[in-house]
């Protein structure tokens, strides 16, 4: 076995250090850490959940890494003779989330406005109206249920899709992406507590699927709102907040 020299323990010992404080920043973690998706690059940092989004109008990656002590937003861009810019937008060791806000006089509103076109149309050939007369009569109650059942869909789900690295990504906001079940899966469930609170009597399936065709217009208004060009599959929606 060939002892090292005291030259070269020394020059050992000061490329680990150098290493140890390259890693010392959040933005050298950050960069470290985006090394993980490309094949052949060696990451020294352990990567669990990485969540991104690109924004092709302003040419920028939105990212939201978890590595195993803390997470990290960060944004990167290509750069001129081929590297990469990064920025740290966040950073914490714990991750919050609350539902977007939903507009509920909107939401209000449209099932409102839907409900007495259905009582219109139902009238007209004779069939029960109960069920949408009992919708304008609790509408108020009716919004209010429906938005609690998204945004607490939305805490629930999406935090789970952040932790799993599924998430869009931008800014501060995270969504499912590219899944259209969450408006479809609360409306069914909105309406089908409307129905045992506020109908009496047998309702026909005709009448449960136009309630909830009314649910899904009105949700969709109101989640439309926080979609953009570069959120347009967003179904749930959070805001994130990053703490220590």
């Amino acid at each position: 076995m060939t002892r090292k020299t005291a030259s070269e323990v020394g020059e050992s010992t000061d490329q680990g250090n150098e290493k140890n404080v390259a890693l010392e920043t959040v933005e050298d973690k950050a960069r470290e850490a985006l090394k993980h998706d490309h094949p052949g690059k060696a990451c020294d940092v352990t990567v669990r959940a990485h969540n991104r989004d690109h924004d092709s109008t302003h040419s920028v990656t939105d990212h939201l890494i978890r590595t195993g002590e803390e997470w990290i937003g960060v944004q990167t861009w290509a750069e001129a003779g081929g590297g990469s810019g990064v920025a740290v937008k966040d950073h914490g060791e714990t991750l919050q989330v609350e539902a977007l806000e939903l507009d509920h006089d909107l939401i209000a509103d449209r099932i409102r406005s839907e409900a007495l076109d259905a009582i219109d149309t139902h009238e007209e050939v004779g069939r029960p109206v109960k069920p949408f007369t009992a919708l304008v009569r609790n509408v108020t109650e009716v919004a209010d249920d429906l938005v609690t059942r998204w945004q607490t869909g939305s805490e629930q789900v999406v935090k789970e899709r952040l932790y799993e690295g599924l998430a869009g990504w931008t800014g501060r906001t995270a969504w499912t992406a590219h899944e259209d079940e969450a408006i479809y899966i609360e409306a069914d469930r909105a309406a089908t507590w409307f129905i045992d609170e506020h109908v009496t009597g047998d309702v026909s399936d005709d009448v449960e699927a136009i309630i909830q065709d009314i649910y899904v217009e009105a949700l969709y208004d109101a989640v439309g709102d926080h979609r953009s060009r570069q959120t347009p599959h967003l179904e749930y929606g959070v805001e994130v907040t990053l703490v220590d």
